[in-house]
């Protein structure tokens, strides 16, 4: 029996002497490894859609929860320019490995699906290394508020103070506390959270892509976020991810 979706290439792995497994993550399935047969031996077989990021129509022969085949592919976006160049490439590898190690189910998710492929867009037209910077937090953002683990920082974790906008970010509790709230012992420079990237972390899975020329951040604020959520996220899944 077929079955067709669409999805993105997330990885690929040889297999044999002909042979490819395909990691993809579907608008109707979530993630799935299909076989891809004669694919290291024949280029027109699969038209190119086997690349990374690959953004295909893909139609599979057998179960697609238990690694079918790969039967055709139409590529609706092979994101070229962003292949092209090595600091889109390390930027899109991480938002991969962030849906790899947190969302590597079948159980589908199409707005990660979505996610996924607005966010591959963007990487491939931007020109500035500040704003792709920004979209990788944001998309991080976005797929932590999916997942239901949007970090808490409209008010402080503990008292619920709304009021002093400066705090520290603590790992155990989720989000930010006030200053009142923290202990001085656990006060460190890594944790601690300007109002401009509280506010970011706050509204950031609301900001929309459609308007993302008209999005800005402070450049030097970026890194410190980027390791913090990082922190965040790593903590509360007990999975190891990329900054």
């Amino acid at each position: 029996m077929n079955y067709s979706s669409k999805g993105i290439v997330l990885s690929i792995e040889n297999f044999g002497e002909a042979d490819r497994y395909v990691q993809f993550y579907t608008k109707d399935w979530g993630m799935i490894s299909v076989l891809a047969k004669s694919a290291r031996k024949s280029k027109r077989r699969y038209v190119g859609g086997l690349d990374l990021f690959c953004h295909n129509e893909i139609s599979l022969r057998g179960d697609p929860k238990d690694r079918p085949y790969l039967n055709e592919i139409s590529v609706l976006n092979s994101f070229p320019r962003l292949r092209e160049d090595l600091d889109k490439v390390l930027v899109a590898g991480k938002l991969a490995q962030w849906i790899k190690r947190l969302a590597d189910t079948s159980t589908p998710m199409p707005s990660i699906y979505s996610l996924l492929g607005q966010s591959l867009a963007l990487i491939e037209k931007e020109s500035k290394p500040e704003k792709l910077e920004l979209l990788n937090c944001i998309f991080k953002l976005k797929l932590l508020s999916i997942l239901g683990l949007k970090p808490r920082v409209d008010v402080c974790t503990k008292c619920e103070n709304e009021d002093d906008i400066e705090g520290i970010f603590d790992l155990n509790s989720g989000g930010i506390l006030c200053r009142a709230c923290s202990p001085k012992a656990d006060f460190s420079d890594s944790l601690a959270l300007h109002p401009i990237q509280r506010n970011l972390l706050n509204i950031g899975d609301q900001i929309k892509f459609t308007q993302w020329e008209e999005i800005n951040f402070t450049p030097d604020l970026l890194p410190s976020l980027a390791r913090l959520m990082t922190q965040f996220a790593s903590f509360h899944t007990q999975v190891r991810l990329p900054v």
